[in-house]
C-alpha cells in the first residue's frame, strides 16, 4: 500500500464555544467564543475560503521532475490577478511565489504561496494547473474548524445527554452490556491536556500540526517544531487581531480535551463526569494548532496513521483506532481528494470515521468532512430532542445530543486561559460534542461485536436509531442514535462458538447463560477475555478463572467499570447469601442484592467493616447503595438498612446505627461539629456510648445525651 509522505493539507477550527455555570467544585469561567477570522501576514481581512496553500496531484507515471514542476507552478501563478485589480484590468507586476512544501496522501503535492490567496485566486490558480496534462487534480488546501458551537458527581447532576431525559441517550441501559472496553478512539483535534479524568484512558499519540502556515501564521505549530509524537494541545488563545484583522482576544478553548472527554472519560472513577465509551482507550491525534486551525493535508495524514497506516518519516501507529472523531469542518461543497483519500485509509483499515456535521445551520452536504463518503455525518439536538437551531441538516446519517446555550454539555477541559493549567470541566455546545457522543457509541457497538465494518457499524446505527422527540427542520437522518437499540442490534447474531476456559463453564450452566450472542473477545485488563451469552456474560482472567456475571449484579458491575473498574474481575459465581437475596465476589469487592433494595457493591475499608459485622445477615443488614464521598478534605460513607458506615483516613471505618446514628444524623452527621465516628458503640449495662472526632453520643434509658469537645 503507498504511504502518506510529507506534511499537510488543510482544516481549521474555529471554535464556537458559549460557556455556562459548571458545579460548583469544578465551575469553569463563562466565555462565548465567535468564529473566529485568521489573519493573513498581509493584515488584511481573510475572506472566506482563502487559504495559502494548494495540493497538486499529478498523474500515476506522469509526474515531471523538480525543476519541470516548479515551471508548473510559476506558469499557473502569472494567471492569478491581485485584490483590488481586477475591475482596472490591471495584473500584478510580480505573481505569487510558489514552493512545494510537501506531500499528503497519495503522493499529493503541497504547494504553499507567500501569501494568503483568496477563493478566486484559487479558483484561477487550480483552474490554470489543471490545465496541464500531467494534472491528475489541483484543490486549495482549505483551512477548517471546528464545530463546537458553539460514580462520577457530575453524571446525575449534569450530564442530561448520558441519561433517560427526553433528549437524553439512557446510556445505562446500553452500559449494561458494553462500556467500550478492547477499543480506540481516535480524537483529531487541538491536540489533550492533562486531565485526571482522562490520563489512565489515554495512549500515547502524535502531532501532525505543520510548524508554520506560510504567509498565514508564521507561529502555526506553537510548539516550536512541526510533527512530533507529544499531542498536547499547546492552547489556541490569540491577541487582539492575531486571528483576523480586527479579532478580538480569546483565550484558549481545550477543543480536543473536551471531546475526549465526551466520548471516553473515565467512568465510575468518583470524579467528575463520564464518558460515553468510558471503558475506551482515547489516541490524542493533533492536526489543529494556533488559532483552532489546522489543514486538510495535515488532517489527513493524521486520520490514516490514527487507523493505522504508514506514514512516512513517522513511527507507526501501536495502537490503531478502531474509530476517528473529528469534531471541525469547512465549508467546500466537494470534500477534498485529499481528505477523502484520508478518510478512505481509514476506512479499509477497519476504523469508523465519526464527523461534526457543523454549526452553520445549512445542508451539510455544503461541509467538509460530513460530505466526504464513508463518513457517519452528526447533527446536533438539545436537551428537548429537538435539532439545535446552529446544527447544519440534511445530509447527515444521525442525530446526538449537542447541547444549545440553555442546556449544554459538560466535560473535560483546561484551567489555562492560554497555556494548559490544571485540568477543570466545562459547558459547551454544538455538532463537536455530538460528533463524540457517537464515536463512543460506535466503540460500544464494536466492543459488542468487534468483527463489524465500518459499513456495517453504520448500517447498526442507522437502522436502530430512534424518531426525534422533537422537530428537524431540514432532516435529520435516521434520527436520534439509540445506544441500547445499537448494541443489542450488534450483540443478537447468531452462529457464534466457545472455546477454552469460557466454552468449559458455558457447557456446564449453558441452561443458565442461554446460547452465545458474541465471538470471544480478549486483550481486556489483565489480558482477560469475556463473551456474551442471552442472559449474561461470562469473563476469564488467569487469576480468576472463568465466571459467569448477569442480571442487576452485573449491571451494578458495569456501573463500577467492569473489569477496569472499583471491582476488577468477579471471583465467584453469584449464590444465595442466606438472608434471601444474592452476593457475587470480585476481585475488590462484592456486590450485593434483595428484592427490596436492589444491587449495590460494597469494597474497601467500609467493605471490609461490614463483613466484619456480619454483611447483610448483621446489624445493618443490606447497603441500599454504592459508596459515597464525604465532605471536603477526604472521608467517604455507605447507607446500609438499618444504618451508615462512615470512613476517614484519621478514624478508619464506623458503624452508626440505632438511635445514636439517629441523633448523630439530626446534627448533619459527618458534616457537623461532632465529625466522623472514631469507635463503634460500646454497651455497658443499659447504656451505650459511642465516641466521635468533636465529642460523644450515649444512650440510656430512651434518652440521648451529646457531649461536645
Amino acid at each position: 500500500m503507498t504511504s502518506f509522505h510529507g506534511r499537510a493539507l488543510a482544516a481549521a477550527l474555529v471554535l464556537i464555544l458559549a460557556g455556562a455555570a459548571a458545579p460548583a467544585a469544578a465551575r469553569p469561567p463563562a466565555e462565548a467564543v465567535e468564529p473566529a477570522a485568521h489573519a493573513p501576514a498581509t493584515g488584511g481581512p481573510r475572506s472566506p475560503g482563502a487559504t495559502d496553500r494548494v495540493i497538486v496531484k499529478f498523474k500515476d507515471g506522469a509526474e515531471p521532475a523538480p525543476r519541470a514542476r516548479e515551471r508548473v507552478y510559476a506558469e499557473a501563478a502569472e494567471r492569478i490577478v491581485p485584490r483590488g485589480a481586477a475591475a482596472a484590468g490591471e495584473h500584478q507586476e510580480a505573481a505569487p511565489l510558489l514552493d512545494e512544501i510537501s506531500e499528503t496522501v497519495d503522493s499529493a503535492r503541497v504547494v504553499a504561496a507567500d501569501e494568503l490567496l483568496d477563493a478566486a485566486q484559487l479558483e484561477t490558480l487550480t483552474a490554470a494547473l489543471e490545465e496541464d496534462p500531467a494534472v491528475e487534480y489541483a484543490e486549495p488546501d482549505r483551512l477548517a474548524s471546528t464545530a463546537a458551537v458553539p460514580d462520577d458527581p457530575y453524571y446525575a447532576t449534569s450530564q442530561w445527554n448520558l441519561q433517560a431525559t427526553a433528549g437524553g441517550l439512557d446510556l445505562p441501559s446500553a452500559w449494561d452490556r458494553a462500556a467500550g472496553g478492547g477499543q480506540t478512539i481516535a480524537v483529531v483535534d487541538t491536540g489533550i491536556t492533562s486531565h485526571p479524568d482522562l490520563d489512565a484512558n489515554v495512549l500515547p499519540g502524535h502531532d501532525f500540526v505543520s510548524l508554520h502556515a506560510g504567509g498565514v501564521q508564521p507561529g502555526h505549530s506553537r510548539d516550536g517544531d512541526g510533527w512530533d509524537p507529544d499531542p498536547q494541545d499547546e492552547g489556541d488563545y490569540a491577541g487582539p487581531g492575531e486571528c483576523g484583522s480586527g479579532s478580538a482576544a480569546r483565550s484558549s478553548s481545550w477543543h480536543g480535551t473536551h471531546t475526549a472527554g465526551t466520548a471516553a472519560a473515565r467512568g465510575n472513577n468518583a470524579t467528575g463526569v463520564a464518558g460515553v465509551a468510558h471503558g475506551a482507550k482515547l489516541l490524542p491525534v493533533r492536526a489543529l494548532g494556533a488559532c483552532g486551525d489546522g489543514y486538510v493535508s495535515d488532517i489527513a495524514v493524521a486520520i490514516a496513521w490514527a487507523a493505522g497506516d504508514d506514514v512516512d518519516t513517522v513511527p507507526a501507529n501501536p495502537h490503531p483506532a478502531t474509530v476517528v472523531n473529528l469534531s471541525l469542518g469547512f465549508r467546500s461543497s466537494t470534500c477534498p481528494a485529499a481528505l477523502q483519500e484520508g478518510i478512505d485509509r481509514a476506512l479499509s483499515r477497519g476504523a469508523s470515521v465519526v464527523v461534526a456535521a457543523g454549526n452553520n445551520d445549512r445542508d451539510a452536504r455544503l461541509e467538509s468532512p460530513a460530505n466526504c463518503r464513508g463518513v457517519i455525518a452528526v447533527a446536533s439536538t438539545t436537551a428537548h430532542g429537538a435539532r439545535a437551531g446552529y446544527s447544519n441538516w440534511g445530509r447527515v446519517t444521525l442525530a446526538a445530543p449537542g447541547g444549545d446555550p440553555a442546556r449544554q454539555i459538560l466535560s473535560t477541559a483546561d484551567a489555562g486561559s492560554a497555556r494548559p493549567g490544571g485540568g477543570t470541566y466545562a459547558y459547551k455546545y454544538g455538532t463537536s460534542m455530538a460528533s463524540p457522543t457517537v464515536a463512543g457509541v460506535v466503540a460500544l457497538v464494536r466492543e459488542t461485536d468487534p468483527s463489524l465494518s465500518p459499513a456495517q457499524v453504520k448500517e447498526v446505527l442507522v437502522a436502530t436509531a430512534r424518531p426525534l422527540p422533537g422537530s428537524c427542520p431540514g432532516g435529520c437522518g435516521a434520527g436520534l442514535v439509540n445506544p441500547r437499540a445499537a448494541v443489542a442490534r450488534a450483540t443478537l447474531q447468531e452462529g457464534y462458538t466457545t472455546q477454552g476456559a469460557i466454552g468449559a463453564l458455558h457447557a456446564r450452566i449453558g441452561a443458565s447463560t442461554g446460547a452465545p450472542r458474541s465471538h470471544e473477545r480478549c486483550g481486556l485488563a489483565q489480558d482477560g477475555c469475556y463473551q456474551e451469552f442471552e442472559r449474561g456474560a461470562i469473563y476469564w482472567s488467569a487469576g480468576s478463572g472463568a465466571r459467569w456475571v448477569h442480571g442487576s449484579v452485573r449491571s451494578t458491575w458495569n456501573r463500577a467499570g467492569g473489569v477496569n473498574g472499583l471491582l476488577g474481575y468477579p471471583r465467584t459465581e453469584e449464590t444465595g447469601n442466606g438472608a434471601g437475596g444474592v452476593h457475587q465476589r470480585f476481585q475488590r469487592g462484592t456486590v450485593v442484592w434483595s428484592a427490596g433494595t436492589g444491587a449495590a457493591a460494597v469494597r474497601g475499608a467500609i467493605g471490609s467493616r461490614w463483613a466484619a459485622l456480619g454483611g447483610e445477615t448483621g446489624p445493618l443488614g443490606y447497603p441500599l447503595g454504592g459508596e459515597r464521598g464525604g465532605p471536603a478534605g477526604g472521608g467517604a460513607h455507605q447507607a446500609f438498612e438499618r444504618g451508615r458506615i462512615l470512613w476517614s483516613p484519621a478514624t478508619g471505618a464506623q458503624p452508626v446505627r440505632g438511635a445514636i446514628g439517629r441523633a448523630y444524623a439530626d446534627l448533619r452527621g459527618e458534616h457537623g461539629r461532632l465529625g466522623y465516628p472514631v469507635t463503634p458503640e460500646h454497651r455497658s449495662g443499659d447504656s451505650v456510648l459511642q465516641r466521635f472526632q468533636g465529642g460523644s453520643i450515649s444512650y440510656r434509658h430512651g434518652a440521648i445525651t451529646i457531649s461536645a469537645r
